[in-house]
């Protein structure tokens, strides 16, 4: 008998590490060949690990919710025959100025592609072969701080575990000699450096968990979620801009387009006249169809209004993408929601499904609130809201007349996009809406 290590494949290019969200095993179990193993999400898929070989389970790497990088050993097989002997180790490149290359292992496993939610997760302990990107580098290299003595809780140190290092108060040390003699703390950094650390009893403790009080691990999407949020709100200054619209021929015209169409067609609702809307409306405002690329310093636009619709699961939110919207008519729109909806309920949602998007719509539907001033996704520059369809009372020519409104609210990242600005968009986007036969014209 002998050992067969199965390592994290490379499961996408510039993926180095992966979060084990659940396991299909247990160590004891016999497996076969193409067996299920585990899930792993990036940020960029969740697959389905699949076992390479027949074997028994003699260990596994980590428990449900911890990273592991690509080409760290995923499980260890008791396997007929020779096996491979020992387990080879990882080297991770330590250049303080270079990106990390984990070397993957040749052997092709059988991954299944599953799900993609939205971005990166918090990393494991770093123990001197440290893992960074770029930009977590640049800042701790202006910190004067060692990223080796920086604890994280993942493969990679983030730019959360600088903050933690920072907060706990532990002094930071001298970078290497490459980055010290380039690099020179301003003043305001100094005085941080010099603030003393924090009393122990003002840390924060991880304790047993008191009288009633239960805990849940955050891993998955729903951690995703956590990190993307966090992410966007550090980043991107945010402004929100809210508008009344009256809806009343918009809904007298979904009424009659209902009453009208064909059985192969999807019974309309509200959303594809509201991204038809804008669709159009964008066409004259492409800074709001845009990504802002902080990092590489350039605004990206794009001709394409690949919208993406945020959509509530079981597991969480996602945002699945409506592909050049604007050359699709309100019953493709209708369809493709459907679609795409369906998808992300049942778990069936591909890459393709989530990715490229260049704006964002997020509505609550009938829960939709009177105001909602939700969060950009970075490194898209506005998100939009609708918020649910009411009856007001209004007066007009003299008279109380019933209509319906509904309040759209825009949040915008202020780097890129001015207060005029989005007030001038909304107001193009409701003349639209309230001339709905307008939405139909280029």
């Amino acid at each position: 008998m002998g050992q067969y290590f199965y390592k994290l494949p490379d499961i996408g290019e510039g993926v180095v590490e992966a979060e084990i969200t659940a396991w299909h095993i247990a160590i004891g179990d016999s497996v076969s060949e193409e067996d299920p193993i585990a899930d792993a999400m990036t940020d960029k898929a969740t697959i389905e690990l699949t076992s390479p070989v027949d074997g028994v389970i003699k260990s596994i790497a980590c428990e449900a919710g911890d990273m592991l990088a690509v080409g760290a050993v995923l499980v260890t097989l008791e396997v007929e025959g020779e096996g491979q002997g020992d387990a080879p180790e990882i080297e991770v490149e330590t250049e303080a100025a270079a990106e990390p290359a984990p070397t993957p292992d040749k052997t092709p496993p059988a991954v299944k592609e599953t799900a993609v939610p939205s971005r990166p997760v918090s990393r494991a302990i770093s123990s001197g072969k440290v893992l960074a990107s770029p930009a977590v580098r640049d800042r701790a290299a202006r910190l004067n701080i060692d990223l080796s003595v920086v604890p994280s809780e993942g493969a990679r140190i983030s730019h959360a575990d600088l903050d933690a290092f920072l907060i706990a108060g532990t002094p930071p040390r001298p970078a290497s000699n490459a980055l010290s003699s380039r690099v020179k703390p301003s003043p305001a950094v100094s005085q941080m450096q010099e603030t003393p650390p924090l009393k122990s009893d003002e840390l924060l403790k991880i304790d047993e968990p008191a009288p009633g009080e239960t805990r849940e691990k955050v891993i998955g999407l729903r951690r995703v979620i956590a990190t993307r949020m966090a992410e966007a709100k550090r980043n991107i200054p945010h402004f929100t801009y809210v508008e009344e619209f009256d809806v009343t021929a918009l809904e007298d015209m979904r009424v009659r387009m209902n009453q009208r169409r064909s059985e192969d067609k999807p019974k309309l609702t509200v959303l594809p006249l509201m991204i038809r809307a804008l669709a159009v409306t964008l066409i004259d405002w492409p800074q709001f169809n845009a990504r802002y690329e902080d990092q590489k310093g350039y605004v990206a636009r794009f001709e394409d209004l690949n919208l993406g619709i945020a959509t509530q699961t079981d597991g969480g939110l996602i945002v699945p993408v409506v592909k050049a919207a604007q050359s699709k008519s309100v019953w493709e729109l209708a369809a493709e929601i459907m679609r795409l909806a369906e998808a992300a309920r049942t778990n069936q949602l591909s890459g393709e499904d989530l990715s490229d998007a260049t704006t964002t719509l997020t509505s609550l539907g009938p829960l939709g609130g009177i105001v909602t001033t939700p969060v950009i996704n970075r490194p898209e520059v506005a998100i939009f809201g609708p918020n649910k369809i009411r009856e007001k009372l209004v007066m007009e020519h003299g008279e109380i007349m019933p209509r319906k409104v509904m309040n759209f609210s825009v949040s915008c990242d202020h780097r890129v996009i001015d207060g005029y600005d989005a007030a001038k968009m909304m107001q193009d986007l409701k003349a639209r809406i309230e001339d709905p036969t307008s939405m139909f014209v280029l």
